[in-house]
């Protein structure tokens, strides 16, 4: 009983998982047509990586808005710049919905 228990759960962990990268690239396609779609896109895609216990790829998370949960589109809703003084040289990216603001700092070899 146990082993198949662990099976289904890699199973489901696999549907998850292609369902979440189904729905993510929609959402990028279908941000420019229709925001309300993508944004719910994006809502389904992180209830099934939540209920599967999986992580959504780094390339996607940082296209996530981490306060309003919504698709960053480049040019449309989000504003990215490069900082290279200060602090050390980081990414900012600005949500224009909700004016939030995350930095990505850069690695120095």
């Amino acid at each position: 009983m146990v082993k198949t228990k662990r099976r289904n759960k890699g199973v489901i962990k696999r549907i998850a998982d292609t369902r979440m990268q189904y729905l993510l690239q929609k959402a990028h396609d279908t941000f420019p047509q229709n925001r309300e779609l993508a944004n719910r896109y994006i809502y389904l895609a992180r209830r099934y990586a939540q209920r599967a216990k999986i992580q959504i790829p780094s390339i996607w998370k940082k296209r996530i808005c981490h306060k309003c949960k919504r698709l960053l589109y480049p040019g449309i809703n989000n504003r990215t710049r490069i900082h290279s003084k200060g602090k050390g040289s980081h990414v900012s990216s600005t949500c224009l919905d909700c004016n939030h603001t995350t930095r990505y700092f850069i690695k120095i070899k």
